[in-house]
C-alpha cells in the first residue's frame, strides 16, 4: 500500500491589505481518459476514499440491471439516489416515491435520523415540533437504491450495509471496473451513513466518472444530474449550484474536501481535494479552476460569485478583504 503522503499546495488565501490572514492547501488533478493533463501539488498516487462522490458510481447498477426500466424509474428518482441532498420535502419526496415502487419503506432505511442540512427543513422541524427523521439523512436516497439492488438480485436487505452482504462485493467490484482499477488495489473502510467506500488515487476517481458520463449506457444518470440539478444537492450545495449555472458541466461533492467536475462536451473532468476540507476553500478551488478552464459563461460565472462571494466584508457591509486563488491550471 502507498502510504506516501501527497504533497499539497497552497490553494487559497484570504488576504487583508496585503496580510494572509487564512490560507487551504490541496491538490487540483486536471484530467482526461489519456492522463493527467495538468496537476497542482503532486497526489504521488495516494489513496482517498471517494466519499460521496462514489454515489453516483454505486448506484450504476440500477441500469446494469435494467431495475430503472423495471421500476419506471423517472430522472428525478435517479437523481435523488445520487444525492448528497439537504433533506428538503422535495428530496424526501422523491426518495419515499423510490422505496414504495421497490416495496419498501422509510423504516426499511438503515440510514440514521440526522438533522437535514436544508436550514429551511430545520426551522420547518422546529416550527412544526417534528423530530429528523431517516429520509432527512443527506445519503437516503443511495440507501434506497441499494434496497432496490438488493431486491432485484435476492439479496438480504435486513443487514445490507453490511461489508458481509453480497452487495458489498456487487458494487465494489462495479465502481473498481468503472474507476479501473483491481480489487487489490483498493482500500475498503465505511461511510458515515454505514455503507462501504473505496479509497483510490484521485485519477482513478476521475476515470470512474468519465467512463459513467460520458458513456451512453448511463446516460439517463447523466440527464439525471443534468436536468434536475437541485435534486443533487439543494439548498446552497455547491454540485447543485454549478449544474444549475452550466449547460455542460457535471458535478458532485464530497465529504473531506473532495469535488469532482465533468465537462461532457470536452470529455474532461477535474478533481479538487481541500487539505483541511474546509468547504468554503473548496467552492473557491472549484469555481476558479472553472474560470481559468474557460468551462463556465462570464454571466454563469457571475452567478456563481454572487452565492460564493469573493469579498471579505464587516458586518456594515465594507469590502475588507478577499479571498484568492494561488494556482494557475492554464
Amino acid at each position: 500500500m502507498n502510504t506516501k503522503k501527497p504533497e499539497y499546495v497552497k490553494l487559497i488565501e484570504h488576504v487583508r491589505n496585503d496580510l494572509i490572514q487564512q490560507e487551504h492547501c490541496g491538490l487540483i488533478i486536471y484530467m482526461n481518459k489519456n492522463g493527467i493533463i495538468k496537476e497542482i501539488g503532486i497526489n504521488k498516487n495516494y489513496k482517498f476514499y471517494h466519499r460521496s462522490c462514489m454515489k453516483p458510481l454505486q448506484i450504476s447498477p440500477i441500469i446494469d440491471l435494467g431495475i430503472d426500466i423495471k421500476l419506471n424509474l423517472t430522472l428525478e428518482e435517479i437523481a435523488v439516489c445520487c444525492a448528497s441532498h439537504t433533506g428538503e420535502l422535495i428530496h424526501q419526496d422523491k426518495i419515499l416515491s423510490v422505496l414504495k415502487k421497490t416495496g419498501f419503506s422509510e423504516k426499511d432505511l438503515l440510514c440514521h435520523e440526522e438533522e437535514p442540512l436544508s436550514k429551511k427543513e430545520q426551522i420547518r422541524l422546529i416550527k412544526e415540533n417534528l423530530s429528523p427523521k431517516k429520509l432527512h439523512n443527506n445519503c437516503s436516497g443511495k440507501h434506497s437504491a441499494m434496497l432496490a439492488i438488493c431486491r432485484e438480485l435476492n439479496f438480504n436487505t435486513s443487514n445490507y450495509k453490511d461489508l458481509s452482504n453480497p452487495l458489498s462485493d456487487f458494487v465494489i467490484k462495479k465502481v473498481c471496473e468503472l474507476c479501473e482499477i483491481e480489487r487489490e488495489e483498493i482500500i475498503i473502510s465505511k461511510d458515515g451513513c454505514g455503507l462501504p467506500v473505496i479509497a483510490t488515487p484521485l485519477f482513478n476517481l476521475g476515470l470512474g466518472f468519465l467512463n459513467l458520463f460520458l458513456n451512453k449506457k448511463y446516460e439517463k444518470i447523466k440527464n439525471a444530474f443534468l436536468n434536475y440539478p437541485y435534486l443533487i444537492g439543494g439548498e446552497n450545495r455547491l454540485d447543485s449550484d454549478i449544474i444549475t449555472n452550466s449547460n455542460n458541466l457535471i458535478a458532485k461533492v464530497g465529504a473531506a474536501g473532495l469535488c469532482v467536475v465533468v465537462n461532457i462536451l470536452k470529455e474532461e473532468a477535474i478533481i479538487v481535494k481541500i487539505a483541511d476540507s474546509n468547504m468554503e476553500a473548496r467552492a473557491h478551488t472549484v469555481i476558479n479552476a472553472l474560470k481559468q478552464l474557460n468551462w463556465i459563461t462570464t454571466d454563469n460565472l457571475k452567478s456563481l460569485n454572487q452565492k460564493y462571494p469573493a469579498e471579505i466584508k464587516s458586518q456594515d457591509g465594507e469590502i475588507l478583504g478577499r479571498i484568492k486563488p494561488c494556482f494557475c491550471l492554464v
